[in-house]
C-alpha cells in the first residue's frame, strides 16, 4: 500500500523515516489514545456478541459502569466510615478536663523538683562537716550561698505545691464518672431485688429499670470518650520518650566515637535523664486519672 506525507502529500518509501521534500518525519508511530473502560466493554461486546440486537449491548454496558460505580461508591464510604471512626476516637478532651490534668501533672512535677533539690541539699550539707568550713572562709561563704539558695528554692516549691493542691478537684472527673456509674449498678441491682420481693410493681419496675439503664449508658459513654482522648495524650507522650531515648544513646555514641568530652556526656546524659523523669511522671500521672 502506498504512503503519503501527512504534510505536503509526496510518496514515501515504507523505509523512509524522513519525507525527502518537506524534510518532515513519517508519522508512522503514532500512539493511538488509549480506550477508556466502557470502549473496551463496547468493542469487546461488538467482537463477541454481533448476533445481538444494540438495545441489549447497550444494557450490558451501562450494568457494566453502573456496578464500577457502585464499588466505587461503596470504597469511597467505606473511606469515610474509617475517617468518621478516626474523628469519633480523637474527640478533643473538654478544656476543664484538660486543665486539671495539667494542673495534675504540674503538681506531680513540682513534687519531683522538690524532691531533687532535698537530694541535692542533703549532698551539700556534707560541706559543712567539712575541715575547710572552719577554717576557709570562700569556701564556708560559697557553701552557705548554696545552702541558702536550695532551702529558698525548696520554699517557693512547697508554696507552689499548696497552691496547686486547692486548685485540684477530687476525685478527678473520670472517678466521679465511675461513682455515678456504680450507684446506677446499685440501683439497678436494687431495683431488682425489690421487684421480686413485691415491693415494685411491673410498669414502675420497667420504667425505672430504662431510666437507670439508660443514664448508667451515658456515663460510660462520658468516660469512654475521656479516657480515649487521655490515652491519646499518652501515646504522645511515648513518642516523645521514645525520641529522648534515642537522642540520649546518640549522645552515648557520640562520646563512645569521642566526638564530645566526658564532661559534655556527663552534663547531657544528666539532662536527658531528668527530662526522661519528668516524661515518665507525666505519663504515669494520665494513666493514674484515666483509671
Amino acid at each position: 500500500m502506498a504512503k503519503y506525507c501527512v504534510f505536503c502529500g509526496n510518496p514515501l518509501k515504507n523505509s523512509d523515516k524522513f519525507c525527502i521534500i518537506c524534510g518532515k518525519p513519517v508519522l508512522t508511530s503514532v500512539k493511538k489514545p488509549e480506550k477508556t473502560e466502557v470502549e473496551k466493554a463496547k468493542d469487546f461486546i461488538k467482537d463477541k456478541k454481533k448476533h445481538r440486537e444494540e438495545p441489549a449491548e447497550e444494557i450490558i454496558i451501562e450494568e457494566a459502569v453502573e456496578e464500577t460505580s457502585e464499588k466505587q461508591e461503596k470504597k469511597g464510604k467505606k473511606k469515610k466510615d474509617k475517617k468518621d471512626e478516626k474523628e469519633i476516637v480523637e474527640k478533643p478532651l473538654p478544656f476543664e478536663v484538660k486543665e486539671q490534668m495539667i494542673l495534675n501533672i504540674e503538681y506531680n512535677d513540682t513534687q519531683l523538683n522538690k524532691q531533687i533539690l532535698l537530694e541535692k541539699l542533703k549532698e551539700l550539707q556534707k560541706s559543712v562537716k567539712d575541715p575547710r568550713y572552719d577554717v576557709d572562709p570562700e569556701f564556708k561563704k560559697t557553701v552557705n550561698i548554696k545552702l541558702e539558695a536550695i532551702k529558698t528554692l525548696i520554699t517557693e516549691l512547697k508554696q507552689k505545691e499548696g497552691d496547686l493542691e486547692q486548685k485540684l478537684e477530687k476525685p478527678f472527673i473520670v472517678q466521679r464518672i465511675q461513682d455515678d456509674i456504680d450507684k446506677k449498678i446499685f440501683q439497678l441491682k436494687n431495683l431488682s431485688k425489690e421487684f421480686k420481693l413485691h415491693k415494685v410493681d411491673k410498669e414502675s419496675f420497667e420504667k425505672l429499670r430504662e431510666k437507670y439503664n439508660q443514664e448508667k449508658k451515658e456515663f460510660e459513654t462520658e468516660k469512654k470518650d475521656l479516657t480515649e482522648g487521655m490515652k491519646i495524650w499518652i501515646k504522645e507522650l511515648k513518642m516523645e520518650k521514645a525520641e529522648l531515648q534515642s537522642e540520649r544513646n546518640l549522645n552515648k555514641g557520640r562520646f563512645s566515637a569521642k566526638e564530645i568530652s566526658e564532661d559534655d556526656f556527663k552534663a547531657k546524659s544528666k539532662a536527658f535523664d531528668l527530662k526522661l523523669k519528668k516524661i515518665a511522671i507525666k505519663i504515669k500521672t494520665i494513666e493514674n486519672l484515666t483509671k
